[in-house]
């Protein structure tokens, strides 16, 4: 059975905060555990978000619980009005995470039947006990590094294999159904983007502008245009002499699919094909009219693929000049 290492954290920061709480002779220390657990979250930036949500709406639910009891006293309608003005409140105030945590602070005072410093001290302590011991464990996370390096280049190898491919069935007639590189790629573009997201979510003090998430996005895009590409193939009836500077551009790409390979020069060449496309005689029969609309549409998404690849070398340029100034 394999227990993965939030499990662990989890486990570590609720034994951890309820002895420190028992060792402080707190009343109710098993809480400080309940909101350990809650301050681990998938990422550190959302822990950070979520301990502060916490704090502020129990702080603030000891207050206004205050008042109701004192207006109202410790009956169950109390509890009624408490929870018709909090919860829209801690919406209002975006603290919902914190609602769970000042709710249980409430019935710890509606228990008491009274509001001292002593039980006042006593939540306070318990909600820092558990925030912060949740929040120190949660600072350990796992490079995602090389995850991410793997999954990059998985994907710069499956899009080269889909462009080779598509370059033979344009050449030979020949359609090789594509439909398991294209679920795979799928399926890696999924998990490098989600690893980006969490290593930006663990970036403490940085700028959301991570290379690695921008590259997903443009394969992600990139991605749907080389859908419609292989698609063109089933109208791929027959072989026409055009078809084999398109396989040439193609193989061409499929060599460079490497993001940092200079689209601009590809862009020209296909430049250069559409305009022989365009100068070419009609098509002589219904057949030929067909191919020649594929490779034409082929053609007109690998543009498209082209230009979010120049794009994103030019927001990369970008990020590194950004990077480097706050560096000096």
């Amino acid at each position: 059975m394999f227990i993965g290492y939030r499990t662990l954290k989890t486990a570590v920061a609720a034994a951890l905060a309820m002895w420190i709480a028992e060792q402080m002779q707190l009343d109710y220390y098993v809480f400080a555990a309940i909101i350990a657990i809650l301050s681990i979250q998938a990422t550190r930036k959302k822990s950070i978000r979520s301990s502060y949500e916490r704090i502020m709406a129990s702080i603030l639910a000891i207050g206004i619980g205050f008042l109701i009891f004192e207006i109202i006293g410790y009956r169950p309608v109390a509890l009624a009005l408490y929870f018709i003005i909090f919860l829209p409140l801690t919406q209002r105030l975006r603290l919902q995470d914190g609602f769970i945590t000042s709710v249980v602070i409430l019935t710890h005072l509606y228990t008491a039947r009274q509001l001292n410093l002593a039980i006042f001290l006593n939540e306070v302590y318990l909600i820092l006990i558990g925030v912060g011991v949740g929040l120190l464990v949660n600072m350990y996370m796992p490079s995602l590094d090389r995850v991410i390096t793997e999954r990059r280049q998985q994907i710069d190898k499956r899009i080269a294999a889909l462009f080779f491919e598509v370059a033979a069935a344009i050449e030979t007639g020949r359609i090789n159904h594509h439909s398991l590189t294209l679920e795979e790629t799928e399926r890696l573009l999924r998990e490098g983007k989600d690893a980006s997201l969490k290593r930006m979510g663990n970036a403490i003090g940085r700028r959301n502008d991570d290379e690695d998430y921008s590259y997903f996005r443009m394969r992600e895009q990139q991605f749907e245009l080389l859908r419609g590409i292989v698609r063109n193939v089933d109208d791929l009836v027959l072989i026409v002499e055009e078809g084999k500077k398109v396989a040439d551009l193609f193989r061409t790409i499929g060599d460079n699919v490497r993001p940092e390979a200079d689209a601009s020069l590809f862009l020209q060449e296909l430049a250069d094909l559409l305009a022989t496309f365009r100068a070419s005689p009609l098509p002589t029969t219904r057949e030929e009219f067909e191919v020649r609309s594929a490779l034409l549409h082929m053609l007109q998404e690998t543009e498209q693929y082209l230009q979010l690849k120049q794009r994103f070398v030019a927001r990369s340029e970008e990020i590194k000049h950004r990077r480097g100034k706050s560096t000096k």
